[in-house]
C-alpha cells in the first residue's frame, strides 16, 4: 500500500506478548535501534490487538495502560480490533494456524483487496484498525 523509500528504515521488535510493552528487554531493544539510526528521526510505533476489551475489564485496562504509556512516551499506537487476523481475515484464527494463515494471505496478495476504510478507523470497532491513520503520517501511499 506504500511506496518504498530509502530514507525510511523499519525495524520490528517482537514483544511476544503485549504485556511486555514496557519490559526492560523491549526498552533495551528500542534504545539499541535508536542508537543505530543517529542520522535521522526515530519513531516508535506499537502494534497491538485490543482483544475483547469491551467484554473484559482486564483487557480494557491493559489497552488503556498501553495507550497511556504510548502517549506519555510520544509513541504511536496501532490497534487491531480484536486482533490482526480478525481485521485482515474477518475471523479469529487458532494460535497454531496463525503463521500458516498469514503466509497464505501474503502469497495470495490479499492485502491488495483490503478495504482502506477498515484500516483507517478513528474509533475502535470490530474488524477495524487505525493502521493507515498512523502509517500515513510517515509513509507515502502508492
Amino acid at each position: 500500500m506504500y511506496q518504498e523509500s530509502k530514507q525510511i528504515k523499519i525495524s520490528p521488535i517482537y514483544m511476544g506478548t503485549k504485556t511486555k510493552y514496557r519490559s526492560k528487554d523491549v526498552w533495551k531493544e528500542i534504545n539499541q535501534k535508536k542508537r543505530m539510526f543517529i542520522h535521522g528521526e526515530t519513531k516508535v510505533i506499537y502494534f497491538i490487538d485490543t482483544d475483547a476489551f469491551e467484554k473484559s475489564i482486564e483487557h480494557a485496562n491493559a489497552f488503556r495502560d498501553i495507550r497511556q504509556f504510548c502517549e506519555g512516551n510520544d509513541y504511536d499506537l496501532v490497534w487491531f480490533c480484536h486482533d490482526v487476523e480478525e481485521v485482515f481475515l474477518g475471523r479469529q484464527i487458532p494460535d497454531d494456524l496463525k503463521v500458516q494463515a498469514a503466509g497464505t494471505y501474503k502469497n495470495k496478495g490479499e492485502i491488495e483487496k483490503m478495504s482502506p476504510e477498515k484500516l483507517s478507523s478513528k474509533i475502535i470497532r470490530t474488524n477495524t484498525s487505525n493502521l493507515l491513520c498512523v502509517l500515513d503520517k510517515y509513509l507515502d501511499r502508492k
